[in-house]
């Protein structure tokens, strides 16, 4: 669903309601600019996004929590 930021402005609850069901696509001047969702889909973006992160560090072998602490304070 779209909508227009004036629409949104004038009916916020129609539109929130909305966003329970499906991602509103908010747009200015035509252009989207904000999209509403639901907390729970949210949250499951949010954890996605950090699991990714997860998985992209563990690919790229990081030296690990103690080794960078170690290193940033200049201990051998």
């Amino acid at each position: 669903m779209k909508a227009t930021a004036t629409e949104l402005n004038k009916h916020p609850g129609k539109y929130l309601d909305q966003a329970i069901k499906e991602p509103v696509v908010v747009e200015r001047s035509g252009r989207p600019v904000a999209v509403l969702v639901s907390y729970e889909r949210y949250i499951q973006l949010e954890d996605s996004y950090w699991g990714e992160l997860a998985v992209a560090a563990d690919r790229e072998k990081s030296i690990g929590t103690k080794a960078t602490m170690d290193f940033l304070q200049g201990d051998d």
